[in-house]
C-alpha cells in the first residue's frame, strides 16, 4: 500500500488584515488571504506573471507568530495541507472552494523597495 501526503509550502504576501476570531476558551483561529507570483513565457514568448490567491485559516498555538504581527503586506511562510470545502450557495447549488490549514506561520521580513 502506497503512503500519500496531503502537504504545501508557500511563502507570499498577506492580501488584507486578517480576520481574527476568539472564542470564550481563549482560542484563536485566524483567516488570511496570501498571494503567490508564478512567472513564465507563453507562446509568443512574452514573460507573463500570475498570482494566485490562496485561504489561509489557522488556530492560535505554539508554532504560531503573535496574530498582531499579521498585517496587509507581510510576508509570510506557511506549512499546512489542503482541505477541500463545500457549500450551498444561494441558487441551491453545491459549490467547491480549497483553503490551507496552516500547521505554522512564520513572519518573514519584508524587503524594502530601492
Amino acid at each position: 500500500m502506497e503512503k500519500t501526503v496531503n502537504r504545501v509550502e508557500i511563502t507570499g504576501y498577506v492580501g488584507a488584515d486578517p480576520k481574527i476570531t476568539t472564542f470564550d476558551d481563549g482560542r484563536r483561529v485566524i483567516r488570511l488571504s496570501v498571494a503567490t507570483d508564478d512567472n513564465y513565457k507563453d507562446r509568443s514568448g512574452e514573460w507573463r506573471e500570475e498570482t494566485t490567491w490562496h485561504t489561509i485559516v489557522a488556530w492560535s498555538g505554539k508554532e504560531m507568530p503573535d496574530f498582531a504581527e499579521i498585517k496587509k503586506g507581510t510576508c509570510v511562510a506557511i506549512q499546512g495541507k489542503i482541505k477541500n470545502k463545500t457549500f450551498e450557495g444561494r441558487d441551491g447549488q453545491t459549490r467547491y472552494y480549497n483553503e490551507i490549514f496552516a500547521f505554522t506561520i512564520r513572519v518573514l521580513p519584508t524587503e524594502e523597495p530601492n
